[in-house]
């Protein structure tokens, strides 16, 4: 596990937390993928973290198939990287997804790690506590977000909020924590209490599932009958107020999901959206 802190000039900044886009199989919705990152680059106040397996990367052995997939795994990293450019300014860091370790367990190479490299941000490993403080009138305040890959092959929707909750007995008292791998979208709230000075503090955080760019039609998922993956990704502000004191904590977490401005068509019907 490693550590990254970063402070943000103003009282918010809003969080893309990136992955899952399997950029190089036939499902990936390209269209969707640039359309995320347009958004994070008009966003003022937007940041995003990698969440690992950006690429596809079918190689011998893995249980993608490398004859469907559009690009070999080399091409796809320098796409991806090549996508990424336009925001690494506003790149945080990066950890690894299941997909690239396949090349690790192969070469020791981690494409992420190049990615990371080419991009001037940092590559975390597999898992990353992260500090991101804001300001306000009466100082920085700050949140903690746990980042993992996730692991696991659940397929039905209690398989993959069980799968993101686990992250929470790792950091327990974290503000967010946040999964990929689950191929879904979603935001469980997690309320705990805290002894402070005379009183009982009421603590809050939110483990979230961060989406994919995948759809279903001709997928893995479709010949093995599961179901379609979240065809979204999300975006959490984290916002800081003045408190008073019928109010301890001005912290808030604001949760969006972001969809496809168009919908794909299925077996070659177009409905009106």
């Amino acid at each position: 596990m490693e550590f990254y802190h970063r402070k943000f000039k103003g009282k918010e900044m809003t969080l893309y937390p990136l992955g899952d886009w399997h950029y190089g199989s036939r499902q990936c919705n390209e269209k969707f993928v640039t359309q995320v990152i347009s958004g994070v680059k008009d966003d003022g106040n937007g940041y995003w973290v990698g969440m690992g397996d950006f690429m596809e990367n079918a190689i011998i052995g893995s249980k993608s198939d490398m004859y469907t997939q559009l690009l070999p795994p080399k091409e796809q990293m320098e796409h991806i990287s090549d996508l990424l450019e336009p925001i690494k300014d506003k790149g945080l860091f990066m950890i690894g997804g299941n997909h690239e370790a396949r090349t690790m367990r192969q070469s020791g190479i981690q494409p992420e790690m190049y990615i990371a490299t080419r991009l001037g941000i940092p590559y975390m490993g597999f898992s990353c506590v992260a500090v991101f403080e804001l300001d306000r009138v009466r100082g920085p305040y700050s949140f903690t977000c746990y980042f993992h890959h996730n692991t696991g092959g659940g397929y039905s929707m209690g398989g993959k909020v069980n799968a993101a909750e686990k992250l929470r007995l790792i950091t327990p008292a974290a503000d967010a924590t946040f999964s990929a791998h689950l191929h879904t979208t979603g935001r469980i709230p997690i309320k705990w209490y805290d002894a402070g000075k005379h009183q009982i503090l009421e603590r809050l955080g939110y483990d979230y599932m961060i989406g994919s760019a995948l759809t279903w039609n001709g997928s893995y998922a479709e010949e093995k009958a599961k179901r379609s993956a979240a065809e979204e990704h999300i975006a959490v502000t984290f916002m800081v107020r003045n408190t008073d004191s019928s109010n301890y904590d001005g912290r808030k977490q604001f949760y969006r999901v972001i969809i496809p401005e168009s919908v794909s068509p299925v077996g070659g019907v177009r409905g009106e959206v």
